[in-house]
Parts: C-alpha cells; structure tokens; sequence
C-alpha cells in the first residue's frame, strides 16, 4: 500500500490525476554551436504539379517553408526580391539563381508533385546560387495522404545538408489526452498534424516514454486495477505489462543504446528508481533513499540519470551515475523543481520550477549547474512536463495558459513559442521522439 506521504508527493509532482548525404555545403555551412549565427537566407520557388491537385502542391510548399521557419536556420526570402521568373518546366534556371544570388539568397529550394498510379512522388531540389548549380536532389513517393510528410523529410534533408544537424520535422510527439472521455495516448506530427490514438484503455494513463529506436511506446495505465507500466510496440500494435509491482510504477524510460529501461516504483514503500533490460530481466534498484526518487531521463551518452527527489526537504532535480552512485543535487534556485529533461546535445536539463507566485514554468539547468535560465513567461499559469527534441533546440511542454491543458512547443532560447493542440480536450504529459 502507498503511503500518504508518497500519495501527496506523486500527486503534486506529476499532476497525473489533475491532468489525468550530398554535395559539399562548405559555402552556406553555419557554425550551428556557436550563438548569434547567420540564419541561411532561402527563397523556395513555387512548386509544380503534374496533373495533381492545386491543393496538395500548395500544402507541400506550405509545411515546407513553416518546417524552415521553424528549424531556425533559415531566413525565407520573399519572391518578388528576385526579378527573374523560372523556366518552362517550373525549374530553377541559371538566369534565376544568379539574380538570386545578387540579392542576397543562399539556397534555392523547389519540388514537383507527379502522379504515379494510385500515389504521388515529391521529386525535390535545392541549388546554391554561390556555385550555380544544384546540391539536393530527394525523390519520395507515397500515398495521397503522405504529401505532408514528404514535405517534411524535404525540410530535413536542407536541415541536415546545409547545417550538419538533425532535422525534427519528421518527428513525432506522443501525449495524453481525454478527448474521447477517459485518458488514452496519442501520437501526432511535431507540428501538432496528424493526430492519432494508439490505446484504448479505458482509464486512468499516464506518462507515454519512447524507446530509443522510436518504435515502442512506455505508458502506466490502470487497466488492470493497478497503475503498472505498458510497453507498446508501434509496428505491431502489441501490447506487454511489464512493470506490475503492488504500488505505482511509473515514468519508463529508455537509455539511449536502449539495452536499459529505468523506472520509478513505490513497491519498497516510497518511490525507488530500478533499472531492468528491455524484456524485464536483470532488475536492479539504483536509489536507496527515505525519500522518494522519481522520473528518471538518461543523459545521451547513458551514463548519467537525472530525477526528481525530496530528500533536501523539496521537490528538486539531481543527477546520479547510471548504476545510483554519485548523485548530486543540480537545482537550487526555489523550493519545487521537478519532471526533469536531459537535453540530447548533453548540456541542458530542462524542468518544470515553480516561481516566486507559485506557478510552474519550464526553466533549464546547464549540466554543471553554473547556469540556470527560465523559458517560459511569468503569468497565472503552470508550465510543465518539458520534453526535448531530437536537436536539442527545442522542446514541447504542457500549459493550461488557456484554461484547458494544451500541448506547446518553445525554442531552448525562449522564443517560438507554438500552441500544437486546439481539439477542446485537456491535452497532456508530451514526449518528443528521438528520431
């Protein structure tokens, strides 16, 4: 049986039940680690289609300059900066990309939407203007519902050719919400498209966890009475328990080679993190403390746990060797800070603080605990649950700024800040997948 003390300690620590390959791009290359970089200024020029629908040519311009924009790596030239028109086949010609690059434009982006049989292929280009010639070129094909996320793949692939770094559009986001009445997970697009159940439990679930190759989902659901960890695998549909140890088990979380699972239980009485393989064997405690140890986010090289404790009195984030030796407190700033989030880059853990009126905001810690930043704005609203994109620029968060939780996305530096769902549920708990 859960003691009070931990029944109180769960309850305001999570808030479940309240909630409940290409060319050389050295010419446009950014130094993406520095701060203060040149965006990379792009015109996308309009895309064509081959006996396609008008609507499907504009959405795929659409996601892709919104995935640009987003990215943060790029500044999207207008057209009418550029006098030149293109070519009769929609293509870029030389005239167009030379005047587009004496009025400033780095890249050219443009894609042609072509009917083959009952699906669509997305053949996508970009060309530097500075060598004249074209450095992308990505054919997809899909189905007719596909057109969004072949858009997005084309936004990664600029991402990753022009910068070095990961692209997120093509990313998933997993969450709760009560939109059919009883809490069940959803996935959708990173931009907030696309959503889709994948439980129908029938009750009480909380904390969706990825597995690190992106292919299974880890939830605690109460469909067996007890709030026991899922795994369910993405592919399949299938689902196992495989945490169901008398008390609550919660918050599953993957390391990043993915050979180790750690959790949180209260089966010892208070809240203890385990660590287990993947398929539940070779089970092993890693904290040993009076007081409750929970939410476990492996740092990316897995060899470090950060987690919540109240074992200095409050609610704060610390940080341990993966095997529970070492640990340190990291935050001090304020007397609640929970629901930690180790950065994929390694340098951040974000976590939900509560400030000085009592309202939870996403703040993040540097590693070595020298610097501290608040992300969200002070206001009558609790910010939480923080969760980081794959490029460790971004995160998504739960908010109820506007009366009902909702799920949002912000940039690392504050800025950006995204509302994702609008469908009149309380949407919560989000989980950015690693791939």
């Amino acid at each position: 049986m859960i003691g009070v003390r931990v029944r109180i300690f769960v309850l305001l620590l999570l808030g479940f039940f309240a909630a409940a390959g290409g060319s050389d791009a050295a010419d446009v290359f950014i130094g993406t680690t520095r701060s203060g970089y040149e965006k990379i200024p792009l015109m996308i020029v309009p895309f064509q289609g081959e006996g396609s629908s008008a609507e499907q040519v504009l959405l795929a311009e659409t996601v892709l300059r919104a995935d640009l924009e987003r990215s943060q790596f790029f500044t999207i030239v207008e057209r009418s900066k550029v006098a030149s028109a293109t070519g009769k086949t929609g293509a870029p010609e030389a005239t167009l990309i030379a005047d587009a690059g004496k009025a400033g434009v780095q890249v050219l982006a443009w894609a042609k939407l072509i009917p083959k049989g009952d699906d669509w292929a997305l053949e996508s280009y970009a060309y530097e203007t500075a060598k004249g010639e074209q450095v992308v070129a990505v054919r997809m094909i899909g189905d007719r519902k596909s057109v969004r996320m072949m858009a997005h793949r084309f936004a990664d692939k600029l991402v990753s050719h022009f910068t070095g770094e990961p692209g997120i559009a093509q990313t998933k986001i997993a969450y709760i919400s009560d939109i059919t009445g009883k809490k069940e997970v959803y996935l959708m697009d990173y931009d907030g498209a696309n959503e889709m159940r994948i439980t129908a439990d029938r009750n009480i679930v909380i904390s969706p966890r990825w597995s690190s190759d992106a292919g299974q989902i880890a939830y605690t659901s109460y469909r067996e009475g007890n709030p026991d960890i899922y795994f369910l695998d993405l592919g399949t549909g299938r689902r196992q328990r495989m945490v169901s140890f008398p008390g609550l088990n919660i918050s599953a979380a993957w390391s990043p080679k993915g050979d180790r699972v750690a959790f949180a239980t209260t089966k010892d009485g208070n809240a203890e993190i385990y660590t287990m393989r993947p398929d539940g064997t070779e089970l092993k405690r890693i904290t040993f403390n009076t007081a409750d140890d929970l939410s476990p986010s492996w740092s990316p090289t897995g060899r470090q746990i950060a987690f919540t404790s109240d074992r200095g009195g409050t609610p704060q984030v610390y940080v341990m060797d993966a095997d529970g030796s070492n640990a340190r407190r990291l935050t001090f700033n304020g007397n609640y800070n929970t629901s930690a989030s180790w950065s994929p880059k390694g340098d951040w853990i974000a976590y939900a603080c509560r400030n000085e009126e009592r309202w939870l905001k996403i703040c993040i810690d540097s590693v070595d605990g020298q610097q501290s930043m608040r992300l969200t704005e002070s206001g009558s609203w609790d910010d939480e649950s923080p969760s980081w994109a794959l490029n460790g620029r971004d995160l998504t968060f739960t908010s109820n700024r506007t009366g009902k939780n909702q799920i949002y996305t912000i940039h690392a530096d504050g800025t950006g800040l995204i509302r994702l769902t609008s469908n009149g549920a309380s949407n919560t708990a989000p989980a950015w997948s690693p791939r």
